[in-house]
């Protein structure tokens, strides 16, 4: 039955109603990647009823269009045609009903033709709702769809629905399921019958115990009787004796008590007469001691007083001393102002006749000039400085050049100088540096060696010590804590310490890490037990000691580590195995770590909870914390949590120093040291503070010296770069002195031409002469005059300071005369208080002698008061003594009746509890109360009479008489307690029997009902067996079927497979194609189990399916497709399917299987077996009979159809509308 067409309207991205075909033997369906060739293939399974997951879509209203319209108009911007506006128009009339891409439903409607040619309509509809619905009586047609990249397939579950046999899998399942509960309840009912024989076997047993039993239970109350009567009637006689006793021991009492009474008023006497003594004495002290509190409040008077006379003749003393030294200087400015000043006879103009002295020289020599020589001097060096201008100007250029080439050179030579000196300085200062070096070092070797070897191990522990950070202060808070696990540890054994000091990391880099995990629990008390946590915590509230946290091991709840955490990550470790305990805290440090993980990067930790979404908590070496709830915690704890394991190595270290130190003490003490040991020790002790001053003169010599080399060597390298500095230095000055010398003779040259009579009238061979002796003398006079200046004011300013410094000292000096004055009157008025305090503290000192004879006097008499109370005292101790043995002794008896009482009653209710049949003379057990009550039960204490006797104390009998008649004379007799211990044993032994027994009292009763219960047990056993025995029957004949069934198709695949696969695979290389076969894993059960499929293709080796490649696995797919739904025509098919439907399986293929494919198909195409085939290579969809062309219309945004039949060679039908379009296509075939 073919497919002839497919109808659809609104699914996916077809828009509106759409007709699609018709097909013919051999379809194919071409268009572009995206124009809804797939959306195809997903209508026709839609069709046929698969599920929405199957069809690309979470739901079936994602199936629904919901596509929008574009805007109309030619995309060349030209006027709509007449074809477009018509096709608007049968838009507009199609879709009036609904809005753009708000269609409400879709249906697909397939077309399939019978052998008689009669059309058969499948349609399936679809709304937004998620409503499905099937039309044409709601039958699925058979069909085999091949999806896009779906080349395997479950090949058991396939032959079972093509076999037949799946439709038998529930009756398969219900026979075996009743089966099995056949079986079981056969078992149960052969089970449940052995059980109640053993239970009659059982209870026959135990009616014999039984028996035994209670002749055992019977002679062991008689003992237990015997035994009571026994200690009831010795208990009678104890009773009948105290009292007796107490009666005579109480006519004593009397006369002791007379004797007490009179010892009593003589101590009450004394006391009185001793209580007036000591009051007078204290009355006495009181005053002594305000006596002495008045004079001692005197003398820090008097001490102060004496501070402050020291204190004021120190500072007369020091004003006095600065008072002199101040005069002695006042005399000293005062002669210096006197020198220091001008002398009125010395003319001011000294000096400047001085400086004529030059002139007058000049005139001798005839080179000072009149004033008309010197104005003919200027005319004439006027008319020659018009001469050789360009000369001069380069002259004036080139000497300042000089000037600063000189003053450069200058600076090198004086900076080549000075480094040479530092060079020469710095070598000499290395040389000493390095010889003190030396020196100290040698004596400092020396000293470490001799300290080294009196005390190694001591400064061994020190150093350890250091090493660990001992020098740290410790907290109040944690002293605190460590004193109160000592003293829980002392009063409870079940105190085994603090989390922190049961384990330790395994190294140091895990400290950190390990003290974040344990948190809270890092200080928390690991106990035993829960009752040593409470007994813990009281003793804490008793103390007041604070608040501590406690881990019971036996009540802690501790989850198992789970194991794959271990290996998890690679620098990721459990917390629990990175720290050291003992086996017998796991428990504790399982709760305190859980499953948290140390880390050694940030990136292990983030792999682990946030890439793998592991619930964990993971804690890095640094601190930084990922919690389970995925939060990150950062930074370092100020508290410095990893210290904490150090604290035990330490206190070892403290212990440890502590007994060397001890030892050292202990052989210093036990050695004789005479004088030289003591010169030793002090030698030691100075050798000890040379050494650290050593060392440190070292250290310092060694940063000179170090720093030295280093200046010396950038001194080295200063003179290196400047010595080319120099060089071109002295180059460049050269230079412009020869230049110089060459424009100075040109100039001169000209200058002599015009003052050569000049020069003879003044008698000089050249002007130049003239010149520089003139400029000279002008020098000179400029620069004294200069010095004259400079010399009057030093000598101005220093008159003015040495005056204004002498009148600072004459201020200064009547302030330390005013401060004597005012020191000495303070000292006189100081020394007058003294004197006074001094006299009252005489006068109270000697009140104070008076008042402590006085107080002696008293104290002698309270001493001898006190020795009549001793006396006193003792007499009457004496008496009470007696007396209170007296006393003890009636009270010793009463409370041995009380006693023997208390058991009676005992044993009374005893009886009455344990319903014995005591024999009674009078009386009830039932006047026994049941509970003790000593304030109703016993007596009230014992009172004494009028005459001061005492009687026995009364007890309670209850009105009870006991008949001893059933014991002999000889338990009367002895009241020993080897009786009653042998009485005792007797009844454990008995006791010890009876519990060994435990029989069954009621096996009688039950035995007569397991009997019974035998009978119909066994009545059900009969039944299920033949239960059982049906229903194995009935599962073997559904399970003989289903194996026909699929025996019978697995043998016409298996047979068929080969030849299809050697069709597909065969070509000029390989004329014999490839091999496939089929193989049973389960051959009784074949449905039960899978079946494997082999494929090998030409020219290669056996491997498995899943080593194949690509193309490989298609071609063998399509094989075993082929061979189960082949044409009835073709020999060994097997129930075929209609049409094939195949969406791009030659994706994977290439062009030569392709072609390979495509003949096939072809040539098995027919009316009984049509193939539409999705694809994208021409070798393919050319050997179609007919084409389906599918692209994307964009002003509708739909996906569109042109269908054509290649044997006729012109279009048959088009579903698009567009009349233009379809005869453009039909040109164009």
């Amino acid at each position: 039955m073919p497919l002839i067409r497919i109808e659809l309207c609104n699914f996916k991205s077809y828009r509106g109603h759409q007709v699609i075909g018709p097909f013919k033997n051999f379809t194919s369906v071409i268009g572009p990647n995206g124009a809804g060739k797939s959306n195809l293939m997903d209508a026709i399974s839609f069709v046929l009823g698969v599920k929405s997951a199957q069809l690309r879509s979470s739901q079936l209203k994602d199936l629904v269009y919901r596509g929008r319209r574009l805007a109309k108009g030619p995309l060349d911007g030209s006027e709509p045609t007449q074809d477009q506006e018509e096709d608007e128009a049968s838009d507009a009339d199609g879709d009036q009903d609904q809005g753009e891409g708000s269609a409400k439903k879709a249906w697909v409607l397939a077309v399939y033709q019978d052998r008689d040619n009669k059309e058969w309509l499948f349609q399936r509809t679809i709304s937004t709702t998620g409503a499905s619905e099937y039309r044409l009586n709601d039958k699925v047609a058979k069909n085999f769809l091949v999806f896009q990249g779906d080349v395997e397939a479950n090949f058991t579950r396939l032959i079972e629905q093509i076999s037949g046999s799946l439709e038998l899998a529930p009756d398969y399942e219900k026979a075996k399921e009743a089966q099995e509960r056949a079986t079981e309840n056969a078992t149960f009912n052969f089970t449940k019958r052995r059980g109640i024989t053993g239970e009659i076997k059982q209870y026959r047993e135990q009616k014999g115990e039984a028996e035994r039993f209670e002749d055992l239970c019977q002679e062991r109350d008689e003992l237990i009787l015997r035994r009571l009567l026994y200690k009831l009637f010795h208990i009678e006689e104890a009773l009948e004796g105290n009292a007796r006793e107490i009666q005579t021991k109480s006519r004593t009492l009397a006369g002791l008590r007379a004797d007490q009474q009179q010892h009593d008023k003589a101590l009450e006497d004394a006391r009185a007469d001793q209580a007036r003594a000591r009051t007078a004495v204290v009355r006495e002290e009181k005053k002594v001691k305000k006596a002495e509190k008045a004079v001692e409040s005197k003398e820090p008077d008097l001490v102060a007083t004496d501070e402050k006379i020291k204190h004021s003749t120190r500072k007369t003393q020091n004003a006095q001393t600065m008072h002199e030294q101040v005069g002695k200087d006042e005399e000293r400015q005062r002669a210096k102002l006197e020198n220091s000043s001008p002398r009125p006879s010395e003319p001011p103009a000294r000096p400047l006749t001085k400086l004529q002295r030059p002139h007058r020289r000049m005139s001798q020599d005839n080179t000072a000039l009149s004033e008309e020589s010197l104005a003919e001097y200027r005319a004439l060096k006027a008319t020659a400085s018009v001469l050789a201008v360009s000369e001069r100007q380069s002259l004036e250029t080139l000497g300042r050049e000089e000037k600063t080439a000189e003053r450069t050179l200058s600076q090198l030579k004086a900076k080549m100088e000075e480094m040479d000196n530092k060079k020469n300085q710095l070598t000499e200062d290395a040389t000493t540096q390095g010889e003190k070096k030396d020196e100290v070092m040698l004596i400092t070797l020396h000293d470490i060696r001799l300290e080294a070897e009196a005390n190694e191990k001591l400064a061994d522990v020190y150093q350890r010590l250091l090493q660990a950070g001992v020098d740290r202060t410790e907290s109040e808070r944690e002293a605190k804590l460590k004193e109160t696990l000592a003293s829980l540890q002392r009063v409870f054994p079940g105190v085994r310490g603090r989390v922190v000091d049961l384990c330790k990391p395994t190294q140091r880099k895990y400290e950190t890490a390990v003290s974040v995990i344990l948190g809270r629990n890092i200080d928390a008390v690991v106990v035993d037990e829960e009752k040593t946590a409470i007994e813990c915590i009281e003793y804490l509230r008793t103390q007041r000691a604070g608040q501590a946290t406690f881990l019971p091991l036996d009540t802690i709840s501790a989850k198992p580590v789970n194991d794959k955490f271990r290996s998890f990550a690679k620098g990721a470790r459990l917390a629990v195995d990175v720290i050291q305990y003992e086996p017998a805290v796991e428990r504790a440090m399982n709760h305190a770590c859980g499953n948290a993980l140390v880390c050694d990067t940030m990136d292990v930790a983030k792999y682990i909870c946030w890439e793998k979404g592991q619930e964990v908590k993971a804690v890095t070496l640094d601190g930084t914390i990922i919690h389970k709830s995925g939060l990150m915690t950062g930074g370092r704890s100020t508290h410095g949590s990893g210290k904490k394991w150090e604290e035990k190595d330490v206190q070892g270290l403290i212990r440890l120093r502590d007994n060397l130190m001890a030892q050292l003490q202990e052989l210093s003490r036990s050695k004789p040291r005479g004088k030289a040991d003591d010169n030793i020790i002090a030698e030691i002790t100075r050798l000890e503070s040379a050494i650290t001053v050593t060392k440190d003169d070292m250290s310092a010599f060694k940063l000179r010296y170090n720093g030295t080399k280093d200046e010396l060597k950038h001194v080295e390298r200063e003179l290196k770069r400047l010595a080319p500095e120099v060089k071109k230095a002295q180059t460049a000055h050269s230079t412009f002195t020869s230049r110089i010398s060459a424009l100075q003779s040109v100039i001169d040259d000209a200058e002599h031409g015009v003052f050569a009579s000049f020069c003879g009238k003044i008698g000089v061979s050249h002007i130049r002469e003239y010149e520089e002796r003139q400029l000279k003398v002008a020098k000179q006079e400029s620069q004294a005059r200069l010095r004259f200046d400079q010399q009057i004011a030093r000598l101005t300013h220093q008159s003015q300071f040495e005056d204004e410094q002498l009148q600072l000292t004459q201020s200064r000096l009547a302030t330390l005369k005013k401060t004597q004055d005012d020191e000495e009157a303070r000292v006189v008025e100081l020394e007058e208080q003294k004197h006074q305090i001094q006299e009252e503290i005489t006068s109270g000192q000697e009140a104070i002698e008076k008042l402590r004879e006085g107080l002696n006097t008293l104290n002698e008499i309270l001493d001898e008061k006190t020795k009549t109370v001793e006396q006193v005292k003792k007499t009457h101790g004496r008496a009470a003594k007696v007396l209170d043995q007296a006393l003890k002794e009636i009270g010793t008896m009463n409370d041995e009746i009380e006693k023997l009482a208390l058991e009676r009653s005992a044993m009374y209710r005893k009886c009455r509890l344990e319903d014995i049949k005591l024999p009674l003379l009078a009386g009830n057990l039932k006047n026994v109360p049941m509970e003790e009550n000593l304030r109703d039960e016993m007596a009230m204490d014992v009172d004494e009479d009028e005459d001061g006797t005492q009687r026995p104390k009364q007890v309670q009998d209850y009105g009870i008489e006991v008949d001893f008649a059933a014991l002999d004379d000889e338990d009367r007799g002895s009241n020993d307690p080897e009786a009653l211990a042998e009485f005792d044993a007797s009844i454990v032994k008995l006791n010890a029997d009876i519990e060994r027994m435990a029989p069954n009292l009621k096996a009688i009763e039950r035995l007569d009902d397991v009997e019974a219960r035998l009978i119909e047990t066994e009545r059900e056993a009969e039944k299920a067996r033949k239960d059982s025995k049906t229903a194995r029957d009935q599962f073997n004949e559904i399970k003989r079927q289903r194996c026909e069934l699929f025996n019978k198709a697995y043998v016409h695949i298996s047979d068929r497979i080969d030849e299809v696969y050697k069709d597909l695979t065969k070509g000029k290389a390989a004329p014999m194609g490839g091999v496939a076969y089929l193989s049973l894993e389960d051959s009784e059960e074949p449905y039960a189990a899978g079946i494997k499929y082999h494929a090998m293709p030409p020219m290669k080796r056996f491997r498995d399916m899943e080593q194949l490649s690509g193309g490989e696995k298609t071609v063998a797919a399509l094989a075993l497709l082929f061979a189960i739904h082949s044409p009835s025509h073709f020999r060994g098919s097997y129930q075929p399917a209609p049409f094939f439907v195949l969406d791009e399986v030659d994706a994977a293929l290439d062009n030569t299987n392709v072609a390979k494919i495509a003949n096939y198909i072809r040539s098995q195409a027919s009316d009984s077996f049509q193939f539409i085939v999705i694809s994208l290579k021409g070798s393919l969809y050319e050997r179609g009979h007919s084409l389906v062309g599918i692209y994307r219309d964009q002003d509708v945004n739909s996906s569109r159809t042109l269908t054509l039949d290649v044997s006729l060679g012109i279009p048959v039908f088009c579903s698009i509308q567009r009349g233009h379009f379809s005869r453009n296509m039909m040109n164009d075939s």
